[in-house]
């Protein structure tokens, strides 16, 4: 039988009932924290972004690449709603796509709402805290969607930087998504030390395009 959710349902014929391909990476997507809504590839038009989106689609290409040298980007705009995470996203299901094959239950990737993120570190009842804290150190991409995008406590901002700046000492590859598209505007934000990070370990990529959400 074919599920209408598989995300090979336009190349393969075959049921996805018992469908190996099909359950791995149902597993991927369900333990990374994209929300369901977003876990179908979309088309994304570039518009006047045209070599923005050239230059992700080299990055999506060699993704494995990207993943396994441990790889920093960061994807910009001043305005909302014209595919920045879209694109962290489209990032992060090519990996999936790439390595699937025999990956078993191992998670591999995570998807952060920063914003939701700060917030679920101060619920020290949450007994599962130490285990998600914990997977964001090993896996293997972590995509930290609309960092800066609030006002930051000097706790968050701690916190944040013991997450990042382990991972890049790690070498381990981050995606990073925020409406700040200047290192003194993301220093003020964040703080000197995350800032670098971020902003001198990654490939910025600024989308200047409208907001094209209806």
């Amino acid at each position: 039988m074919k599920n209408e959710k598989c995300w090979y349902k336009s190349v393969c014929q075959e049921s996805c009932e018992n469908c190996i391909r099909y359950a791995e990476m149902k597993y991927l997507l369900d333990h990374s924290g994209i929300p369901e809504k977003r876990q179908q590839p979309i088309e994304l038009i570039a518009g006047s972004d045209y070599r923005e989106y050239l230059k992700l689609a080299d990055i999506k290409s060699d993704i494995e690449n990207f993943v396994n040298n441990g790889e920093q980007l960061y994807i910009c705009s001043k305005e909302t709603g014209n595919g920045k995470t879209s694109w962290a996203i489209k990032l992060m299901l090519k990996y999936f796509d790439c390595i699937w094959a025999g990956n078993g239950f191992r998670q591999r990737a995570m998807f952060i709402h920063v914003p939701t993120f700060l917030t679920k570190l101060k619920d020290f009842t949450n007994p599962l805290l130490s285990v998600y804290k914990e997977m964001i150190t090993k896996v293997d991409l972590v995509v930290w969607d609309d960092i800066a995008s609030t006002k930051l406590s000097d706790y968050d901002v701690s916190q944040l930087l013991i997450f990042v700046d382990g991972r890049i000492v790690d070498t381990k590859a981050n995606i990073f998504t925020g409406n700040i598209v200047s290192l003194s505007e993301l220093t003020t934000s964040l703080g000197a030390r995350l800032a670098s990070r971020i902003w001198n370990r990654s490939e910025v990529i600024e989308f200047k395009g409208k907001d094209r959400r209806a």
